[in-house]
C-alpha cells in the first residue's frame, strides 16, 4: 500500500533586512515540512502570484512602511495565503491592527525556531497563532472585560468550540476532541461568527481573549 507523504507547506519570506531574510530562509528550508519558495526584502504582488505560497512570513522593522498595507497586498495578491507578521517587539497595538488587516499570526522575532515552525504549521491549515507575550500585553491594554450578553448568547458547546479555536485546534481536531463531525463544527463556527459579529478565526481569538471567553 502506498504511503502518502504530507504536502509541503509553501512558504515565502519577506523581511526588509537581508541578513534576517537569508537566515530565516536557511533555517526553515531545512525543515522537512516546509518548502521555501522564495524570499524578498519587500512585498511584490506579481512575485507572490507567481509562486502562490500557503504562508507568507512577513517581517517588520521599526520605521519600515506600513505593515497593514503590506498584509493587505499579500492577501489581495494571493487570497488563499495566510500571513504571519514577525515583529521585533510585542506591540499590542500593532497586533490588533495586523489582525484587523487580515493577518493570521503574530510572532516576536526572538521566538525559538521550534515555536516559529509550529506557528507556521498551524497557520498553514487555517488556525491562528498569536505570540503569548503580545496577547498578554493586549489583555493589559484593554483589560479582561467579560461581556455577559455576548457570553450568554453562546451555548456551552459553542463556548467549548471557541476555547479550542483559541487553543489553535483545527476544525478536524475540534471535531475529534468533542466527538462531532467536521461539518457540525463548521456549523457551530458559522453561528459563533454571527453571534459575536466577527468575520474570521483570528478576530474570534482576539475577541475571546479580550472578553474572557478563552
Amino acid at each position: 500500500m502506498l504511503s502518502l507523504q504530507p504536502r509541503l507547506i509553501r512558504l515565502f519570506i519577506i523581511d526588509p533586512q537581508p541578513l534576517i531574510d537569508a537566515a530565516l530562509s536557511h533555517l526553515l528550508e531545512a525543515n522537512e515540512y516546509l518548502n521555501v519558495v522564495g524570499s524578498a526584502q519587500s512585498v511584490k504582488a506579481l512575485t507572490l502570484r507567481t509562486v502562490c505560497p500557503d504562508v507568507v512570513l512577513l517581517g517588520h522593522a521599526h520605521g519600515s512602511s506600513d505593515i497593514c498595507e503590506m498584509v493587505a497586498v499579500c492577501k489581495e495578491s494571493v487570497p488563499s495565503t495566510n500571513v504571519c507578521v514577525m515583529s521585533c517587539h510585542p506591540h499590542p497595538e500593532m497586533l490588533q491592527r495586523v489582525i484587523d488587516a487580515g493577518a493570521a499570526g503574530y510572532m516576536i522575532k526572538d521566538a525559538q525556531p521550534s515555536e516559529l515552525i509550529e506557528a507556521i504549521k498551524m497557520i498553514a491549515v487555517g488556525a491562528t497563532y498569536v505570540d503569548p507575550r503580545a496577547g498578554g500585553l493586549l489583555l493589559k491594554m484593554h483589560g479582561r472585560t467579560r461581556r455577559p450578553g455576548q457570553i450568554n448568547a453562546l451555548s456551552n458547546r459553542e463556548i467549548q468550540v471557541v476555547r479550542l479555536i483559541a487553543g489553535g485546534f483545527s476544525n478536524k481536531e475540534i471535531g475529534a476532541t468533542l466527538s462531532l463531525s467536521e461539518k457540525t463544527i463548521k456549523n457551530h463556527i458559522s453561528r459563533i461568527f454571527s453571534k459575536l459579529q466577527v468575520t474570521g478565526r483570528t478576530q474570534l481569538v482576539i475577541h475571546a481573549i479580550k472578553t474572557g471567553i478563552a
